[in-house]
């Protein structure tokens, strides 16, 4: 067996073809966060340049932080970080033995040494690697390698099963992916991407984190947030400067004894471009705040809510953040404030995110610009309760349109405005469209938005106001059913 890190090297390249020994990238999106990790702790730009002797060194760095295990009893001890992500990484390693407790520590690092040693090439199976279809140079198994398809999945070897064939950089990136993981009760959380640019920074950013916490010692725990692990990748995905090219998964897994688990979702290409971009342009940017605070309840915050939900539906991102401006009508303030600061957002939301098309959003505003110069031809709060009730609950809203389409013949109209007031293809998204919800809260939001610029301060009495507030109010809390729709 080799002696040195250079003859280990040589003897990486020697096996199979030339580039045996060059970290690559495969299709698991564990490997690849390690491999990522191994980069990030081998301050190389890429993976590709954790090369032969730089991937041993690597790796050999990884061993000295779990030898720093040996002098602590328990994890809560100094040194004991990675003796308490063990139990959900690596459970019944060398590490963690049953008899640990009886073992010296020089006990405790010779066993651990020789579980991260570099296998003797005499000993390789002859077989290729799972991932990478280089040739393996070992058999792997629960205490090297996490669950990595699904819960449906055996997270031990099958009795008379040799175990997972792999070559060492990938068995490498698998024991390196935990630096690039946020390990926290009794899970890992992995940010993945198919856009390399940003899994580099953020997993680079997430190994400086690990270390971080690795080194600090023992802390009191606090409990984490509601939803924080979809909160830690929509702060990541806010934060990034470039642009998202790829959708962003979220993985949570556990490979302990007690709960194997494998759980992944994603936050599409289109969402967490929105994401990012509302950060950076000034108009989005002033309207996030009123966007998360729309998105909230007593129970969940709303930056947490609004992560939640443009993981799994983005689509209520919309639906809420319009009931939310419909539940704060009021007596004393019929045109909530937020409404002409959230506009924007909005709008590209529908755009970007929902895939609205843009002439049919542009049909939709003007449309609303004709129903706000119609309901703003009359001081009384009538008409403008009598819109907010047709898009209630048990609302008629054709029926509405029938009856202020004479209307709007009748009046006098703003110049240039067609005689018309439901053309036909503002009609079909509205009732004949596959997401006649989205267009109708679409419709109710851009209207409010028309009638603040238009100045409009309707007069009437405590209780007709009061009676509009309890109807925007109803149409406000119809957001989850209409999603549904």
């Amino acid at each position: 067996m080799p002696d040195t890190a250079s003859d280990v090297s040589g003897t990486i390249a020697s096996k199979g073809s030339a580039d045996s020994g060059v970290l690559v990238l495969t299709a698991s999106p564990l490997q690849r966060v390690g491999a990522f990790a191994l980069a990030a702790l081998a301050k190389a730009d890429h993976p590709r340049k954790v090369t032969g002797e730089v991937l041993l060194k690597t790796v050999d760095q990884m061993t000295g932080h779990l030898v720093e295990t040996v002098r602590a009893a328990k994890a809560t001890d100094v040194g004991g970080f990675w003796l308490g992500a063990s139990y959900l990484l690596w459970p019944n390693s060398k590490l963690n033995p049953t008899a640990r407790g009886k073992q010296s520590s020089s006990e405790r690092e010779r066993l651990i040494r020789e579980w991260r040693a570099y296998p003797d090439p005499a000993g390789w199976p002859g077989v290729p690697c799972a991932y990478c279809g280089r040739p393996a140079c070992d058999w792997y198994g629960k205490v090297d390698i996490p669950l990595g398809a699904s819960v449906a999945h055996r997270n031990t070897t099958a009795p008379g099963h040799e175990g997972t064939p792999l070559c060492y950089p990938c068995v490498a990136s698998l024991w390196a992916f935990p630096y690039g993981a946020s390990l926290s009760g009794g899970r890992a959380a992995l940010m993945h991407s198919w856009d390399d640019a940003f899994l580099a920074r953020m997993t680079a950013t997430t190994v400086g984190r690990t270390l971080r916490q690795a080194s600090a010692g023992p802390s009191k725990k606090q409990k984490p947030g509601p939803y924080a692990r979809e909160l830690w990748v929509l702060q990541a995905v806010r934060a990034y400067s470039q642009r998202i090219t790829a959708g962003v998964e979220l993985i949570v897994l556990s490979n302990s004894n007690k709960e194997q688990l494998y759980a992944a979702q994603e936050l599409s290409q289109p969402v967490a471009e929105w994401l990012r971009s509302a950060n950076k342009d000034s108009k989005r940017r002033a309207g996030y705040p009123a966007l998360v605070a729309t998105q909230g309840t007593k129970q969940v915050p709303g930056e947490a809510f609004l992560a939640k939900r443009a993981f799994t539906q983005p689509t209520q991102v919309l639906d809420f953040a319009i009931g939310h401006v419909l539940s704060r009508i009021s007596a004393a303030v019929l045109i909530p404030a937020e409404t002409t600061v959230l506009a924007p957002l909005l709008y590209s939301y529908c755009r970007e995110v929902l895939t609205m098309d843009d002439k049919d959003v542009e049909r939709i505003k003007e449309l609303a610009r004709r129903l706000a110069a119609l309901l703003g031809q009359d001081s009384r709060p009538g008409p403008f309760r009598d819109f907010i009730r047709a898009n209630g609950k048990g609302g008629n809203l054709y029926g509405w349109f029938r009856s202020k389409g004479v209307d709007w013949l009748l009046f006098p109209r703003p110049k240039d405005t067609p005689p018309v007031l439901l053309p036909v293809q503002e009609y079909r998204l509205l009732f004949e469209d596959e997401r006649s919800w989205s267009w109708r809260r679409l419709l109710v939001f851009a209207v409010l938005e028309a009638l603040a610029e238009t100045g409009w301060e309707p007069k009437g009495s405590q209780e007709e106001l009061q009676e509009i507030k309890d109807l925007a109010d109803a149409a406000g809390g119809d957001q989850e059913e209409g999603a549904e729709q």
